[in-house]
Order: structure tokens, then sequence, then C-alpha cells
């Protein structure tokens, strides 16, 4: 049992080292072994669950964060980093689309992070050499953190600019031990920057330390920068670091551990008076959690933004954006992927016209520990629009509930079928730039239409379709059948003609509840007697063409008119010319009836198609999507 102690024990340790390196599948890996070889300590639930937070792993982290959470009921992280890891999963887009890119000349096999803007180029800090001989820190074996400096060249219009060769930024502000990150007043000549101090014994001989970060500022005079000056919150007893000036100069944002905080290291603000600072100020529990606030930046002096491992996210360290001043700040922003990941992501800083960024991160993919990132920044349109129309009775503009819509996709051909709700209403959702057609019926009205092409790149989200405007059908309203053609003298139905027909079949098909006269009328050339006996002829021959169609023949009958209804000057001994004429020889429907028997009700072709279905254009006739008018008299069927 004794020696099982000691495995468990050097079990979590090896799973500790690999964690606090970043390397998390192997510290996930010996988490699982210390809890398989029964260990006691809740902490490794705890920290097995952010391991696998780290490495995206959410709903098996969620187990290991709910497991703590019953052996320590007391600590509020399980339950929160369970709720946050669910959370993360149910996430929509961004706001804004981010493009990443690693700057790969200044990112090497050890730490970068924490660029600023600065001129012409960013200032960073790292862990590189400096020179040969350097001290190396002894917890990671790296070297002490300095300034760097790397001008910024644009490769590629639209590409965020490239960093070039880095080197050191200032041997005058090197302090013997860490230095950075730094912020920079917008004219650049004030400098304040982070310095790791040393306390406790004498540094030669003693094995035991504390290292406490302060701020230290310098100014830029004739090229150079002056002596580094202490900032005057500085504590042996606490950190100060991380400063982050405004852009007026007015506030500066530090990141302290000093006593009546919210957490492990919480963000402050600090207003100039003059030449002297006014006492800090906590930014609340708004910002300020149980855990980690660091790394603030300041942008157009009303939005910070930072990171946190205390607020729902990603990963570790997520970054988040919030507005406000003083104490009162808004709910913090998660960014989202990818400016977060299951990393930890930091350092954020933005150009002043918000479209390039920078960031710091050591995700998987990287050149080292920590490396930064070039941002683009670009506004997300939206890849669905929603069309919202309505559909009304043309003569009285009242809303008709229980309407049919049918919406076609003309790049996929498919075909939505939707039905308005009892305001007349309906909307779909497309994709955006979408082309579509959308046509309205209703049992007892003429069909309408709409095409409808979205502005490819709008950034409107939703887009109203002018309103589908349904004529009823009325007794007596007439219909011009176009191209109805016959041989001189002669009432057979030819070809072309049959072709017309088939929209007189549809039509009775359509709408069951309509019966019809069909009109055949002649010109004034030809005694009046012959040309009565030759339209009722060919009025007869056309009826007698739609009932093989499987029309019920009491629903239409024939009526030749010959040249009792010119509708022009053109009658007998009036001189013509042969398109005046023409407009006289014409095939019309009239509508005789619009009552529906209780067998013809329930049998309605609309009745099959239901809300919401979606269905293929083949499964619709030929013409189903051709134009089609809203109910004016004596308009093309």
């Amino acid at each position: 049992e004794k020696n099982n102690r000691h495995v468990v024990y050097a079990t979590e340790r090896v799973a500790d080292a690999y964690r606090l390196t970043s390397n998390f599948e192997e510290a996930a890996k010996w988490y699982a072994k210390a809890i398989e070889k029964g260990t006691t300590h809740s902490l490794v639930w705890l920290n097995y669950g952010q391991v696998l937070r780290s490495m995206g792993q959410y709903s098996q982290a969620i187990e290991q964060f709910q497991k703590y959470a019953q052996l320590n009921p007391s600590d509020p992280r399980g339950k929160l980093y369970a709720e946050y890891s669910a959370e993360v999963q149910q996430w929509s887009k961004p706001e804004f689309n981010f493009t990443l890119y690693n700057a790969e000349a200044i990112n090497g096999p050890y730490s970068e992070f924490s660029p600023v803007y600065l001129n012409d180029g960013i200032v960073f800090t790292s862990d590189r050499m400096n020179k040969s001989g350097e001290k190396r820190f002894g917890w990671t074996g790296a070297y002490y953190l300095d300034l760097w400096y790397a001008p910024l060249s644009q490769v590629e219009p639209g590409i965020p600019a490239v960093p070039g060769k880095p080197s050191i930024y200032s041997s005058q502000l090197s302090m013997p031990y860490h230095d950075g990150p730094a912020t920079f007043s917008k004219d650049g000549k004030t400098m304040y920057y982070t310095v790791v101090e040393r306390k406790a014994g004498d540094l030669d001989s003693s094995r035991y330390y504390t290292n406490k970060l302060k701020i230290f500022s310098s100014l830029l005079e004739d090229g150079k920068w002056s002596e580094p000056r202490a900032f005057f919150l500085n504590n042996d007893a606490w950190s100060v670091g991380h400063p982050a000036l405004s852009d007026d100069q007015n506030t500066m944002y530090f990141v302290s551990d000093m006593p009546g905080g919210f957490g492990g290291t919480d963000i402050y603000a600090v207003q100039r008076n003059g030449e002297s600072w006014a006492n800090p100020v906590n930014l609340g529990a708004e910002v300020n959690t149980f855990g980690n606030e660091m790394f603030p930046f300041s942008f157009q002096d009303s939005v910070l933004y930072f990171s946190s491992d205390g607020h729902p996210g990603l990963g570790s360290l997520d970054i988040f954006k919030t507005t406000g001043k003083g104490q009162d700040w808004s709910k913090p922003e998660n960014l989202k992927a990818p400016v977060n990941s299951a990393a930890d992501d930091f350092g954020y800083v933005l150009k002043a016209d918000g479209t390039e960024a920078m960031l710091s991160s050591n995700r998987p993919g990287g050149k080292g520990e920590d490396d930064i990132y070039m941002v683009q920044i670009t506004e997300r349109l939206p890849e669905f629009v929603w069309l919202e129309g309505e559909v009304k009775d043309l003569a009285s503009g009242n809303s008709l509930p229980n309407s049919h819509v049918f919406v076609l996709d003309r790049s996929t051909n498919e075909v939505t079928v939707l039905i308005t709700d009892s305001e007349g209403k309906y909307q779909i959702k497309v994709p955006a730039g979408s082309r579509v057609f959308i046509k309205g019926m209703k049992s007892g009205y003429e069909a309408d239409c709409h095409n409808v092409a979205l502005e490819v790149g709008s950034k409107n989200e939703h887009h109203t379709v002018a309103d589908l405007m349904l004529s009823a059908y009325t007794v007596d309203q007439i219909f011009r059948l176009e191209n109805i053609y016959y041989d001189f003298n002669k009432w057979n139905i030819r070809p072309d003609a049959a072709m017309e027909l088939e929209k007189v079949v549809t039509f009775l098909n359509d709408n069951p509840e309509i019966s019809v006269e069909l009109g055949s009328h002649t010109d004034a050339r030809g005694s009046d007697n012959y040309n009565e006996k030759l339209s009722q002829r060919r009025a007869e021959s056309a009826v007698e063409y739609i009932k093989t169609k499987g029309i019920n023949p009491k629903r239409i009958s024939a009526k030749g008119y010959g040249e009792k209804k010119l509708v022009n000057r053109c009658g007998n001994g009036v001189e013509c010319s042969e398109e005046e004429h023409q407009q006289n020889r014409r095939t019309e429907i009239k509508i005789t009836g619009t009552a529906r028997s209780e067998e013809e009700l329930t049998q309605h072709p609309l009745d099959i198609y239901k809300d919401n279905q979606i269905l293929e254009l083949k499964d619709f006739k030929v013409d189903f999507f051709n134009a089609c008018h809203q109910g004016d008299t004596d308009q093309p069927l």
C-alpha cells in the first residue's frame, strides 16, 4: 500500500509537469493513470478536466469536472467549468470573420507573445536567446524574457502586414530577469512595461526566492530611452504587471493579485491626475472572476480586450471583449474560434482601424511554445437570409390565411412548400445570394408570382418580398388563349393549337371548382352566318380535345361567336390590316361557375401539399412555375 501511494504521487507529479509545460496529450494520459491507480486527491479530476478542455474534448471534460464537483462541492470551479464546457458546444459563429496567419519570421522554438503595434513595426516579448552565454530561467530552461522589435511590411493586399527579422528592442531597458510585455503611448514616446524582480535571501546562496511582477516606465528623449522608473503601485508583497494605456493616455489598466480582488489575478484601472496617478480601481465582478484575468488591451478608450480562465471559454485562457469605464462594464463577450482555441490565447491587440489584430497562442501547429499570430478582420456576411412575405386578396387587400406558397430555388431546382399563417404571412430561410421563384396559390384564386434575386454580399439577414396578390376567380371573367390557329376554312386541332389548349386542361385540373365556356371568334370578313357556324365548329372541336384529357364534360361548353364580338373597328366593309383582323380571330375561355361539390372539396390539388414539404422541380407539372400574372380581366392564361 505504501509503495502504491508513492506510485500514485509520482504519477500525479508527472501529469502536473506535462500540464504545466502545455503537453496536454501526455498530461491527459498520466492523469487517467493516476485515477486508475486510485488517487484520492480531488484536484486530479479538476486538472484532468482542464487538460481535456484544452484539447477540445469538452464532453469528456464535463465528466471530470462533475466528479470534482462531487468530491469538492465547496469549490465553484467544478460546476462552472462543466457548465462552460457544455455551453461552448452550443455557441454560434462570431460577428466578424477572423483569419489567422502565423507570424513565422519572428516565431521560434521558444515563446513569442504579447505583441503591440509601434510605428511601422511591432514590439513583442520573447525568451529567445539574446546573447551568447545568457542565463536561462530554471523552471523552463528557456532564456529570460526580453522586449524585441520587428519591422512590418505589406506583402500582399488584403493580407495583414508581415513582421520581418527581429532584434532586441533596447538594451537600455533590459533588467536582470524577465522584461515584458509592454505598452506605449499613442505618440510612441512613453513606455510602461512589466519587469520581474526576485526577492528574499541571498540570491547566490538561497534556493528559495519569490518572483514579483512590477511596472516600470521610460521616456524617449533624443532618440534614447531614459533610465526606467518604478511605478508607484509596485509592491514586494504582490505583483503588478501587464500595463495597457488607453488612447488618451489618461487610464492605465494593469493586472495584480493584490489583496481584495475576486480571484487569482484581477484587472485594475488607475486614472492619471496631471503628473500623478489616482488610487487603483478594481474593474468589478462583471470582468473579474474567481480565476485569472490578465493581458488587458484598451481600444478606442471604451473597449477593453483581456484574457481569462474564469469566464466561459474554449480552453485555459480565452480572449474576451467588454465595453464601459470605471467599474461599469458590459458582460464580457468571448471572441470564439478562431481567435480562441482549446489552448491558451492571450495578448490580443488591434490596429487603430480595427481591420487587423495580433494575438498570442500556444495552440497546436505553432513553431514553439507561444506563437504570435497576425489576424485579418472582415465583416461576416450572413450565410442565410430570411425571406418574409404575405399573401393577400388583390381586390380587398385582406390577408389570405392557409394559402400555399411554393418557393423554387433556381440553383438546386428544390421546391419548398409553405402554408401561410393566420395573418397570411410566410417565411423561409434560403442561402444568401439565392435566386428564387415564389408562387402563391389558393383555391378559387388566380396565382401570383415573384422572381427574387438576392444581392450577393448583402449584410441584410431579412428580406421582405413584395406581397403576393391573388385575385379571386369570378363568373364572366375572361382569359384569352394565344396562338390558337386553324387551317383555312377548317376546325380540326393542329399540334400548335393542342399545346395551347393544354393550358386550359392544366387550369381546369388546378381549379376543380371552376366551370368554363370556350368561345371562338372570327374576324368580320365573310358572311355573318358562315363565320358563326365556323366558329362554333372550332369551339366544339377545342372542347372535345379538352374532354379527351379527362375533364368532366359538365365543366366545359363550346360557343361560337363568329364576328359578333369584335375587339376593334374592323367590322364589315372597313379596310383593316392583317394584324388588325388577327386581333379579332381569337379563342377565349370565360368562367361560368365557381361552385365546388363536396366531392371536389376533398380532392383539391393543393390539398396534397403540406407545410414545409421539400420537393424536386420534377415532381411538378412542366409549366407549374411558368410566369403567372395578377388577376386582371382579359389577360393571357
